[in-house]
């Protein structure tokens, strides 16, 4: 199998494997009990940041670009596809639920879930492949006819993504998302090659606090905040994640994923949700020492050409 085939399969594996599976949302159960649920998610998900990637190199690579589009990405999915943006009684809520909803837009909600989707459906997918596979970074790994073919199973399974929920939001309602995403793909035009000012002298801590900062502003603030200062905790964590990319992109990914795959994942275990506090850890450690294996390598090519 080329390399390239490798690298796209696992990128378009990891979006809804990290977003959906780890992340809570499809339990791992699940995928046995539903064996069909996953090869749903795959392509809805895997066309979804393939799609992303490829904008992200073709405007420049550069961090906020990556931020922007992912950011686009959750829009799309969550406000203009499942449109959990606006239903008052959607299942996922928590504790949000009648917190920050403005104009009939759960607005808190909005804010939290897309920063959740730049970062695990999208930004994460993207840099632990561009780590893994470092010759094919901010390469395209899909030609014109290849995104052609990924925009029509991304359009067939959100189709069908979209008959999953009844609610129907206004036509002023709909715009809202349709002019955010319109928004935010015209900023990654204009600033997709610009990377965030600041190198943390300490990426793993950073990264962890980011992971972590945002799993709080979705299951704790929201008790104890207003949600415009809830939300601003999660924009802020969400900028420090991009901005330990500086320091050591390899570290800050793995500090964001260990609270993800092990602090959260163990938790979820806590509450009832079996299997994550295996399957999380156990992720965790195989791409800690994929990683690992990776610059090993890197080291010995770099001293046999010296």
């Amino acid at each position: 199998m080329r390399r390239e085939t490798r690298t796209l399969l696992l990128l378009t594996f990891l979006s809804p494997f990290l977003a959906e599976v780890l992340g809570g949302s499809t339990h791992p159960l699940q995928l046995v009990v539903q064996p069909l649920s996953f090869p749903f998610l795959w392509l809805f998900y895997g066309s979804g940041v393939l799609l992303i990637r490829e904008a992200w190199v073709r405007f420049g690579g550069g961090q906020a670009g990556l931020m922007l589009l992912g950011a686009l990405y959750g829009v799309v999915e969550e406000g203009v596809i499942i449109r959990s943006w606006f239903d008052p009684d959607w299942p996922d809520l928590g504790a949000l639920r009648d917190y920050g909803r403005v104009f009939g837009v759960n607005a808190s909600w909005a804010v939290l879930l897309t920063i959740y989707h730049t970062t695990m459906s999208i930004a994460i997918p993207i840099l632990v492949v561009e780590l893994l596979y470092p010759e094919l970074r901010g390469k395209s790994l899909i030609g014109k006819r290849g995104v052609l073919l990924t925009t029509l199973a991304f359009c067939a399974s959100a189709f069908a993504f979209a008959h999953l929920t009844s609610y129907v939001p206004s036509p002023a309602q709909y715009s809202v998302a349709l002019f955010s995403a319109l928004a935010l793909l015209l900023l990654a035009r204009k600033f997709g090659s610009i990377d965030v000012p600041f190198t943390p002298a300490h990426p793993f801590i950073l990264g962890f606090l980011s992971g972590a900062m945002i799993f709080t502003s979705l299951a704790f603030l929201p008790k104890a905040l207003p949600p415009l200062a809830t939300s601003t905790v999660g924009t802020l964590a969400l900028v420090l994640f991009f901005a330990s990319l500086n320091g050591d992109e390899k570290r800050a990914v793995l500090g964001f994923l260990a609270f993800w795959l092990i602090i959260y994942d163990i938790l979820l275990e806590l509450v009832g949700v079996i299997g994550e506090a295996i399957l999380g850890p156990l992720s965790y450690v195989f791409l800690f020492r994929r990683l690992g294996a990776v610059d090993r390598a890197s080291t010995d090519q770099h001293q046999a050409e010296r």
